[in-house]
């Protein structure tokens, strides 16, 4: 039996707040990043034997110190301004802040930056977990966050979440760190933010960015970055034959601790994706990162499709625990 437990970081939501539209390469308006997501994972994570929810508790200020290290100081009062400048239905998509060669694909919307803190703040309490000594934190944060960069949003997201988890993670004295994106789409806020932290390693497994989001070419900033893209849709093996290949190299970069963007979007019939892997899959993804023998630190990112969420999480937690369904 495992004596692992998963220690999950709750976000505390706020009332009707969701990202609410997204316009898709086709310039079709999709919405489906709403709370929703949230309470299908937990239902998945609550069948889970060793599983403790607590919702995240950090200090304002302490948020304030991370994100500031993360995001440009201009960016986030042009976050804090549209906040509150935005009343009901109103929406806004004309701004500069956005990643070179892409459109404004994401709306502003009241409440922007108090929901999107509430996501950074998940994080940051779930590495937090790590940085006493947990094995295993889930931060089950939203809006997600890994297209967010130094001073743009896109893709639903506005703050980068699993930056600020690497970042809390270096400031308890935990180094080197890596963090792995397992998302469907690449994570290209990550990859900016952390091209100028050689100390932390980081590794994705995505979409081609020609044919997904970013639908533009991307290259690792130095040996400390390692890109995995996919033109076709990957067999089980070939993506589990990646996911084993990262961690093997975060490990010979030394990482002591590993942040993991989730992303359940890599799944068949995913709104926002693309590919025909099986919810299963990710019992055998936890198993391997399990094997791995690093604190980790998961992150939630993308994942739409609702009625498959809860066995996602299932499946992944039953990998990382070690318990055998058989």
């Amino acid at each position: 039996m495992s004596h692992l437990s998963l220690e999950v970081s709750l976000q505390k939501e706020m009332q009707g707040a969701a990202s609410p539209i997204i316009v898709t390469s086709e310039g079709n308006q999709a919405g489906r990043e709403v709370e929703e997501r949230s309470q299908c994972i937990i239902k998945g994570l609550q069948r889970l034997p060793e599983c403790n929810f607590s919702t995240a508790e950090v200090s304002d200020r302490y948020i304030d110190t991370i994100l500031q290290q993360i995001h440009h100081q201009e960016y986030l009062e042009f976050l804090a301004h549209w906040n509150r400048a935005l009343v009901g239905e109103e929406l806004l998509f004309e701004y500069p802040y956005v990643d070179q060669g892409i459109e404004a694909d994401t709306p502003l919307f009241e409440g922007v930056y108090d929901l999107s803190r509430e996501g950074a703040r998940t994080a940051i309490a779930a590495a937090q977990q790590i940085a006493k000594g947990a094995s295993l934190a889930y931060a089950l944060c939203r809006p997600p966050g890994h297209h967010a960069g130094p001073a743009w949003l896109g893709g639903y997201c506005f703050l980068n979440n699993a930056v600020a988890a690497v970042v809390t993670l270096q400031e308890s004295g935990i180094d080197p760190v890596g963090l792995i994106d397992i998302d469907f789409h690449f994570g290209n806020g990550s990859a900016a933010l952390l091209a100028s932290r050689p100390d932390v390693w980081f590794g994705s497994i995505h979409s081609s960015t020609i044919l997904s989001y970013p639908y533009k070419e991307v290259h690792p900033a130095s040996d400390g970055q390692v890109f995995i893209p996919f033109s076709h849709s990957p067999s089980s093996e070939e993506y589990l034959t990646a996911v084993e290949q990262l961690i093997k190299k975060a490990l010979s970069f030394g990482c002591a601790a590993m942040v993991v963007s989730v992303g359940y979007d890599i799944i068949i019939n995913d709104p926002h994706g693309g590919w025909h892997l099986p919810p299963s899959i990710f019992e055998k993804i936890g198993q391997i990162f399990a094997q791995s023998s690093m604190p980790l630190c998961l992150v939630q990112e993308g994942g739409y499709l609702l009625t498959a969420l809860d066995e996602c999480a299932y499946q992944f937690g039953l990998g990382l625990l070690g318990y055998d369904q058989k």
